[in-house]
């Protein structure tokens, strides 16, 4: 073989594997080297929501929407709950401040529903599209849910990758190991791992995921814009509802990944997305 016939074929290889590598980093089926928020990054304006985020819903799949269950106009996402799902950035971050408001919007859609309106931030997303349910990827997730929002939610891989998510917080001792235990600046600590959940600190007690629940003490009516923020910085995260702090961890594992906004079956609208650095 002559050797300018060498080169033009180990320079084929080369090129098909750097193709194949690029196929590999398609969101959803492994992990992208993660941004650092390091000026604002608005990731919804002009309505286009290509452009940071692709949609993935359980049983029609990434970027196929038949029913329009998300809709951009603006710097807003209107997402009807018509179907379960989210919309994924594109990349993955690390070490930002997301902040973005949400209201309810009732609608056809739940319109004999009795659970609580519901939506969530999931951050440090990885793996695999609908891994969790044939819904979500794994994650953490600051709660969106009437009557207690700013809770923490370890959505981890209880399955496929057990072990994986991880995280702590204290939590007051005297809710401590109960389904209502609640975060507290100087309480015991915690660890959860794969799945569970800390409450945030004024949580109702008796909190039942019904739509006649009661608001939280700073939650505004339904329909009128609350303000959500989670603060990643390194292994730790703090979550803020209406300026309150609701929420303190660390040694998350992971601690980077994309960020997903959820469909849970309710109307509901996401607007002033916005990454800032620290």
């Amino acid at each position: 073989m002559k050797p300018h016939a060498t080169l033009t074929l180990a320079a084929a290889a080369a090129s098909f594997l750097a193709v194949q590598v690029a196929g590999a980093a398609t969101p959803g089926r492994s992990e992208s080297e993660p941004e650092k928020a390091s000026k604002r990054i608005e990731l919804l304006e002009n309505g286009d929501l290509s452009k940071h985020w692709y949609t993935w819903l359980k049983g029609e799949g990434r970027d196929s929407d038949t029913n329009k269950v998300f809709v951009a106009e603006g710097n807003t996402l209107k997402v009807s709950g018509q179907g379960m799902g989210c919309v994924t950035t594109r990349k993955a971050y690390r070490d930002y401040r997301l902040s973005l408001e949400y209201r309810y919007v009732d609608n056809d859609v739940q319109l004999n529903k009795k659970e609580a309106r519901d939506g969530g931030i999931l951050f440090h997303s990885t793996g695999e599209d609908g891994a969790f349910w044939g819904i979500w990827m794994s994650s953490f997730e600051c709660n969106i849910i009437q009557g207690a929002t700013g809770d923490l939610i370890v959505v981890g891989d209880r399955k496929g990758k057990p072990g994986v998510y991880r995280c702590k917080g204290r939590v007051d001792p005297a809710t401590k190991g109960t389904e209502c235990q609640r975060w507290s600046a100087d309480g015991e600590t915690v660890a959860i791992v794969d799945w569970g959940r800390i409450r945030r600190p004024d949580v109702n007690p008796e909190w039942k995921n019904l739509i006649s629940e009661p608001l939280s003490p700073n939650e505004k009516p339904i329909g009128e814009w609350n303000k959500v923020e989670v603060v990643c910085n390194g292994d730790k995260a703090e979550f803020f509802f209406n300026g309150m702090k609701t929420g303190e961890y660390w040694d998350l594992s992971p601690s980077y990944g994309r960020i997903q906004l959820q469909s849970e079956g309710f109307g509901i609208e996401y607007r002033n997305i916005v990454l800032n650095p620290l």
